[in-house]
C-alpha cells in the first residue's frame, strides 16, 4: 500500500477508533492464550491418534509421523495463497475472544 493510502485511510478513521490502551492489549493477549491453551489440550490427543495410526497403518516412522502432524490442526498457509483455518475455534474460551474483540470494533 502506498503511503499516501495508508495517509488517506487514517485521515478517514477517527484515532480514537485506532487507539487501545495496554491493558485492553493484555486483556485480549490473555483471552488468545486461554484459547490456544484450550485448544491445544483438545489436539494433544488427536496428533497422538494421527501418529500412531501414521506409523501402525502405514508403516512409516514414528519421526516422519511425527513430523508431519505436529502441527496438525492449526491454521496454515495453502499454495498459491490464502490459508487453510484451524480447527476447535469453536470452544467456549476461543468464542469468548473472538467475541471480545467484535465488541471491541464496533
Amino acid at each position: 500500500m502506498h503511503s499516501r493510502a495508508i495517509f488517506f485511510f487514517l485521515a478517514l478513521v477517527p484515532f480514537s477508533a485506532l487507539a487501545q490502551s495496554e491493558a485492553e492489549v493484555k486483556h485480549y493477549a490473555d483471552l488468545d492464550r486461554k484459547c490456544e491453551e484450550a485448544r491445544e489440550k483438545k489436539l494433544k490427543p488427536l496428533r497422538a491418534a494421527k501418529i500412531e495410526a501414521c506409523v501402525g497403518e502405514q508403516k512409516r516412522t514414528r519421526e516422519d509421523c511425527e513430523n508431519e502432524f505436529a502441527n496438525y490442526g492449526n491454521t496454515h498457509g495453502k499454495a498459491g495463497a490464502g490459508a487453510i483455518g484451524g480447527i476447535l475455534y469453536d470452544l467456549a474460551e476461543c468464542v469468548a475472544a473472538t467475541d471480545a474483540r467484535n465488541r471491541y470494533r464496533q
